[in-house]
């Protein structure tokens, strides 16, 4: 979500400073679809995220030292946190237009 602010925030200074008409229409599209698509994507990953984890559980008695489930077993532990890592890490090092 902070992209999104970063973008509302450049939306409010490109009006403020009289900005190309085109580039500012352009701009308030990004900032729609940005209002659309973040809330969608983090649904989404967390919807997988939690089907990952119920067939983790319910295959629990299967196979449970094979490489595979152990890797996916700690994707599901780490993704929570590696999702708020990438936020950070995207936010700190993208430039908005």
């Amino acid at each position: 979500m902070k992209d999104l602010e970063k973008n509302e925030t450049k939306l409010e200074k490109m009006k403020e400073e009289n900005k190309n008409v085109y580039d500012v229409k352009m701009f308030e599209e990004v900032v729609r679809e940005s209002r659309i698509i973040i809330p969608d994507s983090e649904r989404r990953l967390e919807e997988s995220l939690d089907a990952l984890t119920l067939f983790l559980d319910a295959t629990a008695g299967l196979n449970t030292e094979s490489d595979l489930y152990l890797k996916a077993r700690e994707f599901a532990q780490a993704a929570p946190s590696a999702a708020t890592s990438v936020e950070t890490r995207v936010d700190e090092n993208t430039e908005v237009f």
